[in-house]
């Protein structure tokens, strides 16, 4: 499974990708685009993440908070 910091390094790459000059401007918007999703996907996972820690310390009887 992805972790986030795995989606935020598979960003930098297709950025990368994008900004290189040899990129036709159609690939590159498609770079870009694929880029956000994978750093839309790491912020959704820290979430996820989050979540399911307060979940489990709900459920354990603590309240814990952030």
């Amino acid at each position: 499974m992805l972790k986030p910091d795995d989606c935020r390094k598979l960003a930098e790459q297709y950025r990368a990708r994008a900004n290189d000059a040899t990129s036709a401007k159609r690939l590159a918007n498609v770079l870009l685009s694929v880029s956000n999703a994978y750093l839309a996907l790491a912020s959704q996972l820290e979430l996820l993440a989050s979540v399911e820690h307060q979940e489990h310390a709900r459920r354990a009887g603590r309240n814990v908070q952030g």
